[in-house]
């Protein structure tokens, strides 16, 4: 007896075969596919990491500056109070520099994905006439998961800085320093206080008033008061006339040598916005 085999059985032969190499394609596609994406993923992926590195390098240099500034606000020309708090004179004595590491301060101020950051400053320092000061300041962020192992980025940030307030003391004259009335003198720290209210706010007792002439009569305080120190150029005779029927908290300062700065008068010149004061 001649055996025949069914004809669905033949086509279903025929369909799994076809079946079998269009799988075949479509994965040799998909495959090659991949394969020509992933290294544009990677690649994207790691400079997404590189900008990342570069940002928090740029954030750093800012940092630096703003530390730059209020050592200068806060130091001024004391260098021992720049050198107990950290910062280094350069070698031609023109300049104080430090570094700060972020792992230094613990790890709520580290970076992620194991990346380390600094930052360093160098700023010029602050004479008796230089109301302009040069700073300096790099952020520097290296490593991470997705970069090579020597990654580094780093970002500079160049400035000047004009300070607002170049006097030291309250109220200085160079000869004559007479008040009327009752005027009242005093300092204030407003960082430790909650709301700008001048009448709650607790008086530090530094300010100082007082003349370079060497004149103890040139000094007229009235009934002034002054929540500090009086300084003045003339001699002490035993008598503190200086005082007068003024309230010093403080001390007097004899034999005082003092040096103004000089203060370069506004442009009033063309239509600037100091015209329409």
């Amino acid at each position: 007896m001649k055996k025949t085999s069914s004809p669905f059985i033949r086509n279903a032969r025929k369909d799994s075969g076809s079946a079998l190499v269009i799988a075949l394609t479509f994965s040799c596609i998909i495959t090659f596919g991949i394969a020509g994406i992933l290294p544009l993923v990677l690649t994207d992926w790691k400079l997404s990491s590189r900008i990342s590195g570069q940002e928090a390098a740029f954030s750093l240099a800012e940092s630096g500056t703003e530390e730059a500034i209020w050592a200068i606000l806060e130091f001024g020309e004391e260098e021992s109070a720049w050198t107990s708090n950290g910062w280094n004179e350069s070698v031609n004595g023109k300049y104080w520099y430090r570094e700060w590491n972020l792992s230094d301060y613990g790890e709520i101020y580290e970076l992620d994905d194991n990346r380390v950051a600094s930052f360093r400053v160098l700023t010029e320092k602050v004479g008796n006439t230089v109301n302009t000061v040069n700073i300096i300041s790099q952020g520097i962020v290296t490593g991470g998961k997705n970069v090579a192992k020597d990654y580094r980025a780093s970002r500079y940030i160049e400035t000047q800085f004009n300070r607002l307030n170049p006097f030291e003391d309250g109220a200085i004259a160079t000869d004559q320093l007479d008040f009327n009335g009752q005027p009242t003198f005093d300092s204030y720290n407003s960082a430790i206080e909650d709301e700008l209210n001048w009448g709650d706010f607790t008086r530090t007792e530094n300010v100082t008033i007082g003349s370079a002439s060497t004149s103890a009569s040139d000094i007229q305080l009235g009934n002034a008061t002054i929540h500090g120190d009086l300084k003045t150029g003339s001699s002490d005779d035993g008598s503190e006339s200086v005082r007068g029927n003024a309230q010093v908290d403080g001390v007097i300062k004899y034999d005082e040598e003092i040096e103004l700065p000089e203060v370069p008068q506004p442009d009033t010149s063309g239509s600037g916005w100091l015209n329409q004061l």
